[in-house]
């Protein structure tokens, strides 16, 4: 079975915010396998430097059988019925698992985005990134709920 994984350039500051987090996580699991995971930020004088060094560490991560999807406010922007219609195509017509990254305040490198093999956005506007994870994972659960049509989803 495919698997969901979360990577984040830098951690939660905010406690109530990693409560939250927890919960949809938790939610996220009851559909499908899911993790997060953080990687410590590389901080540099150069924030090109860093783009590239944090670049390099997802990249690292990144396997063969990865669909690997870079959050990014220049992507592709989806509704939420869109996005979970994105998911289940993606875990029910590839053997891959869908690794989605969200980079730190600078944003994704080239090498990095150069290499994934979708860009979305949930937004022209920028978020604060602690803020954008809980929005991710909400999304995220959101679109199973829509998938398996369990009723947390209303359309007008």
């Amino acid at each position: 079975m495919a698997k969901i994984e979360l990577i984040c350039i830098g951690s939660q500051k905010f406690k109530a915010l990693k409560e939250l987090e927890k919960e949809y996580e938790k939610k996220i699991n009851y559909f499908t396998p899911f993790r997060s995971t953080i990687i410590k930020p590389y901080k540099a004088g150069d924030e090109k430097r860093s783009m590239k060094i944090n670049g390099e560490k997802i990249l690292e991560r990144s396997g063969k059988n990865d669909l690997l999807i870079s959050l990014d406010r220049r992507g592709k922007e989806f509704s939420s019925e869109q996005f979970a219609q994105f998911i289940s195509d993606k875990l029910n017509y590839n053997n891959k698992n869908l690794l989605f990254v969200i980079g730190d305040a600078p944003g994704l490198s080239g090498d990095v985005m150069t290499r994934s093999d979708a860009i979305i956005s949930f937004s022209k506007m920028t978020f604060a990134h602690d803020l954008f994870k809980l929005v991710f994972l909400e999304q995220l659960y959101r679109a199973f709920t829509i998938i398996k049509k369990t009723g947390y989803h209303r359309t007008n």
